[in-house]
């Protein structure tokens, strides 16, 4: 089968070439690694995501997933099982976890480019894999020893999978709204009644349990987000050897019919229609929010990768296809003289639209792995490092989570241009994955949500520390990159993008100052996306910076047709020519474009604030 979910030289570049992350192993934490290790993992990852994953996402995409009312049950796309028991063999789940629960202790960054490959091989089946991380990651953090013993070992070895129980109808991203409630027993569990809806993976068949993390509010507890405690609540109650027992009063009582994501089931659960469903407290009472947003940044960032995921294999494919059509003579031929037909590749607006796609799939790419380089550096770091490493990390997690999920939602749609009227047919795999990726611009909160944290906790309430090392580190960039007298002009461009974004914050923040929190509100999403277009621009100089050396190194002057010989010949003279002239075409072309965005968030002439809500429609 093709490989057509990650390009494995530009993952290699950024990983080693630009973040250097074998250097990791100089530090006392991942020291039993090394670099071949780090190889290694990577192709097992890349074979299992090619041979187990990516066959088995149109068939899900086709069964979905079933609903029994009789039994209140699901049935998981029959496809699903053997890779599944597959990935938990390899001990995939935790794989960057610490090897007291079960891990591996591999970097972040690493495990992220694994998530890639998983997310473009089968964005479902590897989506409920990760909730179940994350379920068992906030037992590690909060749990006392018997919840530890009884359920997070069986999460991260993936024994059993895991869920987060918060949206309710009433409580979408006003998570605070939650109604489902908790009274306490006499042994100190808690009897959960409730309603939670659009639950992913919240009933299946592929394991023997479920456990869900489930946000309740105790009997008398306030309203409001301060009133709320987290709760562990399995679909089976545990027995005293470890093995599933009696079923809990948790039950499925349908799943949503949906755009896309079919192989995965979206539930409603129902707590305690018979009184008798039991909770157990995790962490402490009235903490549950606070708690449940450990699970939740880890999340945000997982669904960034998940928008990176599907954006590179709809690239790839529509790289593949463009190749392979043939269509129309070659518009550089003579007139009268245009011969056969040639692969629509090489038309100028089809490869117009696949460097546009090349440029946001690599720059997202980059952008995601530093973010991660950064929690990892967060682990073996003190002091001052420290703080600045996760500073870095809590500004860019809302960034990469929007900005990558809203790019894969028009990549998606580019990728289908390119295949035409075959694009738009399931005989590809471009309209699955639009399908599929909408909903990640919604999951863990929408990107309206990403833009607020943004502006009013990243920015605002830190002070603007994270974003002053932000740009201290962009600035840096840009210094090195003036070295290179080739690039210069491009080293301009992202200086005067960064200086002008500079100017947009003090403006906003600004505004809050004078008390227009509403108008920095409506400003909240186009600002984020500038603060992307910046991040990406970064990115691509950065990676300008390294490329185009290496370029000349290997091609020296050559031009014309001896540069295209060259090209032909050598497979890392084709990269370094490509990571060049991506770089100059998303910094010389579409990063130019945010100067107008600035303009137009400098504006005053701002009609959103002011349109009533009968004028939108007679």
């Amino acid at each position: 089968m093709l490989d057509l979910l990650v390009d494995e030289r530009d993952q290699a570049f950024v990983l080693y070439e630009m973040l250097k992350i074998d250097k990791l192993c100089d530090s006392p934490l991942f020291a039993q690694h090394s670099k071949d290790l780090f190889d290694m993992v990577l192709n097992e990852a890349r074979k299992f995501a090619v041979a187990e994953l990516a066959p088995i996402a149109s068939e899900a995409d086709r069964q979905g997933c079933s609903y029994d009312p009789d039994k209140h049950s699901v049935k998981a796309p029959e496809c699903y099982h053997s890779p599944y028991k597959i990935f938990r063999e390899g001990e995939w789940i935790a794989m960057c976890d610490s090897a007291d629960v079960g891990g591996q202790g591999f970097p972040l960054c690493l495990g992220t480019a694994v998530s890639e490959l998983f997310y473009a091989g089968s964005f479902c089946l590897y989506g409920a894999a990760e909730l179940t991380h994350g379920a068992a990651k906030l037992i590690e953090v909060f749990g006392d020893n018997g919840q530890k013993e009884q359920f997070m070992k069986k999460l991260y070895s993936g024994e059993w999978m895991g869920t987060m129980c918060l949206t309710e109808s009433n409580a979408g991203s006003d998570v605070g709204a939650v109604k489902t409630k908790a009274v306490q027993n006499n042994d100190g569990t808690y009897s959960i009644s409730g309603t939670k809806i659009f639950i992913s993976a919240g009933e299946h068949d592929l394991v023997e349990n479920i456990v869900h993390m489930v946000l309740a509010r105790v009997e008398g507890d306030p309203v409001g987000s301060k009133g709320i405690s987290l709760f562990i609540v399995p679909k089976n109650l545990v027995n005293d050897d470890g093995t599933p027992g009696e079923r809990n009063d948790v039950f499925c009582t349908g799943i949503e019919h949906k755009m896309g994501i079919h192989g995965l089931s979206t539930a409603t659960l129902n707590f305690g229609d018979n009184g008798k469903c039991t909770g157990y407290l995790l962490g402490k009472q009235g903490r549950g929010l606070m708690e449940m947003f450990h699970m939740m940044n880890e999340q945000r960032l997982l669904v960034g990768i998940e928008g990176l995921a599907i954006s590179s294999t709809a690239y790839l494919n529509a790289v593949e296809y463009t190749k392979t059509r043939i269509q129309g003579a070659s518009v550089s031929a003579t007139p009268g003289q245009e011969g056969a037909s040639v692969p629509i590749i090489q038309h100028p607006d089809v490869k117009r639209m696949l460097l546009w796609m090349k440029a946001y799939v690599e720059g997202c790419r980059a952008l995601t792995y530093f973010t991660s380089f950064c929690i990892d550096n967060t682990y073996i770091s003190d002091g001052k490092e420290k703080k600045k490493s996760q500073g870095l990390v809590d500004l860019l997690i809302p960034v990469v989570k929007a900005y990558n999920t809203d790019r894969s939602w028009e990549i998606t749609g580019t990728a289908i241009q390119c295949a035409g009227g075959y694009g738009y047919c399931s005989d590809y795999p471009f309209e699955r994955l639009a399908r599929d990726c909408k909903i990640t611009s919604i999951f863990e909160g929408t990107n309206g949500i990403q833009a607020m944290d943004l502006v009013f906790r990243k920015l605002a309430r830190d002070k603007l520390v994270a974003f002053g090392e932000l740009i201290s580190r962009i600035t840096k960039t840009i210094e090195e990159a003036k070295k290179i007298e080739a690039i210069v002009q491009y080293a301009n461009t992202v200086q005067m993008v960064k200086d002008q974004l500079v100017e947009i914050v003090g403006y906003l923040m600004s505004m809050l100052k004078n008390g227009k929190m509403v108008d920095v509100y409506a400003k909240a999403t186009p600002f984020l996306e500038v603060m992307g277009d910046l991040a990406l621009g970064w990115m691509h100089l950065w990676q300008l910076s390294l490329s185009y050396p290496k370029l000349i190194d290997l091609v020296g002057v050559a031009s014309g047709e001896e540069l295209d010989q060259m090209i032909d010949e050598s497979k890392e003279a084709a990269f370094y020519h490509g990571k060049v002239l991506t770089a100059r075409y998303y910094i010389g072309s579409v990063l130019k474009r945010s100067f107008g965005k600035i303009e137009q968030l400098r504006s005053d002439e701002f009609p959103v604030l002011n349109i009533s809500d009968a004028s939108f429609a007679s």
